[in-house]
This record gives structure tokens, sequence and C-alpha cells, in this order.
């Protein structure tokens, strides 16, 4: 099933509301600063504003030089949040899953819900009309198959909304990308489009004369590796318009953890190994559960002391029990570098991606690499580490139905449904 995404991006939300309360104000360069200080910069601004040559984080003096009829506004936060809420009641009532990005901007998942809805274009135009209607605020909405592409959409449209109400197009601005067109449709936009890019990342593009995405998409991402590192690697990916993060609704936290605290302090392997399966399975059962999966598995050490350390291990998109075990051992060996006794443990995994939308990156040479020749440790393990005794590294075709099998028995039975067992000799 093709995902489809809509973001929400009211222009200029803090002015706008303003400008619901006293309308006075509309039509009329705003800005929203805290009263008083000396030093202090433009936290928000009306389209007026912004033609006046403002932008945001500009010092509130420079603005007054720049627009002598410039109006202030004191934050306030309690009104802003009352009219984000009256959106997302409407916004409630078409998506089933609403990721909030601050005031009055969300994400919507809608895939799966052209039956009920019809096609998210048209649920996009009713959202608007009746964010007009009830509200009196516009919206600029983008849509696409990932959240980087609907969100540089709104971007691209959001221009539009930003012009004074005299030059505005009679309706609300949308734009919908089409799955497979996301590379196109980015590559002559300029690199700074892109949502979420660090500032530093920003200026070391324009170092190299990188101005478009499409520039930064057709380099290798070897080349984007060596000169960024890792966060290269998914620039690599952005500026091809992939983006496997799903949307998440603000009870879903962004990363799972579990941890433990010893009854004894120790450094026995023969407890601790245990407990790393144990906190694993934990995890892995709520990944699952989710349909997500893990791209780095953090676990943190705490000594008797009360020194601590910490380790983390990139995951090719984890979520079974015997991967997550690996990791967190291979974490633990890194990590614990002292002779000291251990109290606690924990573990946590992050960077969540959905399960189903990256069933062909499982079994790759980097999974191989990272898991080394496959030898593990002797003692005892679950029925799921046993897979690792007869598939050098795991087989997901393999690993995939005993694991469900295994849950299943959980599900039933509890997690005394399946017990340890000895290691089988090979």
């Amino acid at each position: 099933m093709n995902r489809s995404v809509l973001y929400i991006d009211p222009p200029a939300f803090c002015t706008a509301v303003e400008g619901l309360v006293a309308p006075a104000l509309r039509e009329r360069p705003v800005a929203v600063a805290a009263p008083g200080a000396d030093r202090a910069t433009i936290l928000a601004l009306s389209a007026e504003a912004k033609a006046a040559g403002i932008t945001r984080g500009m010092p509130v003096a420079k603005a007054k030089k720049l627009c002598p009829d410039l109006i202030l506004r004191p934050p306030n936060p309690r009104l802003y949040a009352r009219a984000s809420r009256a959106l997302f009641e409407i916004l409630r009532r078409y998506a089933p899953v609403i990721e909030p990005k601050g005031y009055g901007h969300a994400y919507l998942d809608m895939t799966g819900t052209s039956r009920l809805f019809g096609p998210a274009v048209d649920v996009a135009r009713r959202i608007q009309r009746e964010s007009n209607q009830r509200i009196g605020l516009e919206l600029a909405v983008g849509a696409a198959a990932n959240k980087l592409v609907s969100r540089t959409a709104s971007e691209v449209v959001k221009g539009l909304a930003a012009e004074p109400p005299s030059r505005r197009a009679a309706e609300s601005p949308f734009l919908s990308i089409l799955a497979g067109s996301e590379a196109p449709f980015l590559a002559p936009h300029p690199t700074g489009l892109l949502p979420d890019l660090p500032q530093e990342m920003r200026e070391r593009l324009d170092d190299y004369q990188l101005e478009l995405i499409g520039e930064v998409a057709a380099l290798e991402q070897q080349q984007l590796y060596s000169v960024f590192g890792t966060p290269g690697r998914v620039l690599h990916q952005h500026a091809r318009g992939i983006d496997p993060r799903p949307v998440m609704a603000p009870e879903v936290k962004a990363e799972f953890r579990a941890a433990h605290t010893l009854a004894s302090d120790t450094n026995d392997l023969g407890l601790i190994h245990p407990l790393l399966r144990h906190l694993t399975e934990r995890l892995g059962q709520r990944l699952r559960q989710r349909q997500l999966v893990s791209r780095r598995l953090t676990l943190q050490l705490a000594y008797t002391d009360y020194a601590t350390a910490k380790r983390s291990i990139s995951l090719p998109l984890a979520a079974l029990d015997v991967e997550l075990w690996d990791a967190a051992r291979r974490a633990f060996a890194l990590a614990n570098i002292r002779t000291v006794a251990i109290r606690a443990l924990g573990i946590s995994v992050d960077r969540l991606v959905e399960a189903d939308l990256q069933l062909d990156l499982w079994e790759t040479e980097e999974r191989r690499r990272e898991t080394g020749d496959g030898r593990r440790e002797t003692g005892e393990s679950s029925h799921v580490s046993l897979l690792t005794h007869f598939a050098e590294p795991p087989n997901r075709r393999t690993a995939e139905p005993l694991q469900s099998a295994i849950d299943r028995i959980r599900a039933r039975w509890g997690n005394r449904g399946i017990g340890m067992a000895p290691m089988l000799s090979r």
C-alpha cells in the first residue's frame, strides 16, 4: 500500500492568530517579540513584515529601523495553544495518526483512508476550507508519500500564502507530489529547503557550491559520507526524496527504553547476558507491536562507584530479538572497559522506521560486515538465539516466521511461555 502523508503548515501562524483576536492587525506589519528586552529578537512575523525586509531572529531595534510602522506584540502561548487545539479538532476528524510539529503544524498519515474520506488531495482541500470557515486560518498543505517531501512541498507553496492578501491566490495553496516523482520535484529547489538540515551542513554545502538539491542527489553516498560522516548518508537519501520515518502520534515515543537495577552488584557475564536478552526481548516486542524497526541501539551502564558508561551500535533496521540481543552484547563488550561491578544497565532503541517500507534492506552486506563471522558466546540462550548457530549471519527468511511464532506463544501464555534452554552442541 502506498503511503500518503499530508503536512499542515499555517503560514505566519502566531501573527495570523493575533489578527483573529485583533482584526485591526490584519494586513499590517506585525511581529512577535519579548517586550522590554534591549536585545530582544523577532520570534514570528507577518507576511507584510517579511515583505518589509524583516526576518526571524533579527534584533527588534534593527527591525524598527527597516519598518517604522512595525507593530510589536508580546508572545501569547495560551492564545496560540487555543488556536492550535481548534485546528487539531478539525484534523482529528480526518486522520487516524497525527504528529504535531509545534503550534498549528502537523503531519497527517492518510495511508489507507481513501475509502473512508476519499483521496488525500480532496481531504486536504476539505481541511483547508473548514479551517478558513471555522477558525479563519489559511493553511498551506503539502501531500506526498513521506514526511520530508510533504513538508518540502508545503514550504514551496507557502511562499504563495506568505504574500500580502492583495496578491494572494483566491484558493489556499496546495501541492501534491506523486509517488516516484520525489527526486525530480526536489532537484530544482535550493538545499536550504530540506527540512531539519543543520546550519553547519548548509554552510558546508555552500562552501562546496552545492546550491540545489539535485546537485547533492547527483553525488555518490560515499562522497557525502566522507565529508559529513553518518549524517551524509541521511542527506544522500533526503536529497533523493527518500524518508522512511513513520508519522508518530504524540503518545508514541521516538525511542523505546528498558532498564534494570541488579539485586547485587556484579560483572558476571553469566548473569548479565541473560539480562540483556530479557531487556532486548521487551524492546523487540514493543517494536514489532508498532510495526517498527530500529536503526540504533544504545546501552548504558552504571557502576557501583556511580561512574557510568555508554555505547551505541548502528543497526541495519532491526526488530528481531536475536538481532537486538546480538547488538546489546556487542555494545556491552565495547562499553564495559572497567573491572568495577555493575549496579544497573539500560538499553534504548531509536531512529525508528516503519518495518514494511524497508523489507528489501534486511539482508545487506553492511549487516554481514557488522555481524562478523557469526560466532557467539557459549552459555545459556533463548530458543530464538539458536538461530545464530544455524545461520551466520542470522537468516531473516528463517528468523521472521520463528519470531512470529514465539510472539504468538508469548501473547497467549505470557513471557514464561518461552523459557531458557541449554546451548546445543554443534
